[in-house]
């Protein structure tokens, strides 16, 4: 059984629909990507798996129970962890008071000391800089920052939303570099992502979306090959 199930999923912003009969699975294990150009829908679909964005149609299920009216605090408490897009880390605080602010449950709270030693262990940057202000770290430690805060409360799913977006490059190699090696620990995660190439070869299946709705789907290495996805989103 799949770990999350979004079924025939509808949303938007007044009276303007912006997501179409969305359906989709993440799986206990392994990376889903959700591919698609600025403007697609996607961040808007994570906002409506964490609760942020109220779901006008569909269903959002969780190891097979429905928590599509469920509020965004319980969602974090059985599980459900996001990166947002643009950090959204408090500058003013030090690195491991951002830290301890992703590990505010209290099944989190029971591990803090094991998630520190992980989180330092997945990033050592952010231990030899626990005690600096937030706000002052690179741009890439930043976005290595958001990820741990969000590992902190000790995620079934971790979803991810442009974690590469404003990064060099080669920070932004890096950070995909460090969410494979997360992947290999078995942690499910769902994402978002615009660097179509990086994020296929990641991740085991792959969903694009295109105006609201899902274009293509399948086995990201399979999608790989696509002529059309390469075409559309890779320019080759």
């Amino acid at each position: 059984m799949a770990l999350l199930e979004i079924e025939n999923l509808s949303t938007g912003y007044g009276e303007i629909k912006v997501l179409w009969g969305i359906s989709l699975e993440v799986q206990e294990k392994g990376v889903t990507a959700l591919l698609g150009a600025n403007g697609a829908g996607k961040s808007t679909l994570l906002n409506c798996i964490s609760g942020l964005h109220k779901t006008w149609e569909g269903k959002i299920l969780l190891d097979g129970n429905d928590i599509t009216g469920m509020s965004p605090h319980k969602r974090i408490e059985l599980g459900i962890s996001m990166v947002p897009e643009g950090r959204r880390i408090f500058p003013g605080m030090t690195v491991i008071e951002n830290l301890m602010m992703g590990a505010y449950t209290r099944r989190a709270r029971e591990k803090i000391d094991e998630s520190y030693r992980e989180v330092y262990d997945l990033f050592p940057v952010l231990k030899e800089r626990q005690k600096q202000r937030a706000g002052t770290l690179s741009g890439g430690e930043q976005q290595m920052l958001a990820v741990a805060r969000s590992l902190m409360a000790r995620p079934r799913l971790l979803m991810l939303d442009e974690v590469s977006t404003g990064l060099s490059p080669v920070l932004a190699t890096t950070v995909m570099e460090t969410l494979a090696k997360l992947a290999e620990t078995g942690l499910p995660m769902l994402m978002v992502e615009q660097h179509v190439e990086k994020a296929l070869e990641i991740s085991e299946r792959a969903y694009v979306l295109e105006n609201g709705r899902i274009l293509m789907e399948g086995d990201s290495k399979a999608l790989s090959t696509n002529e059309q996805l390469r075409r559309a989103y890779m320019g080759i």
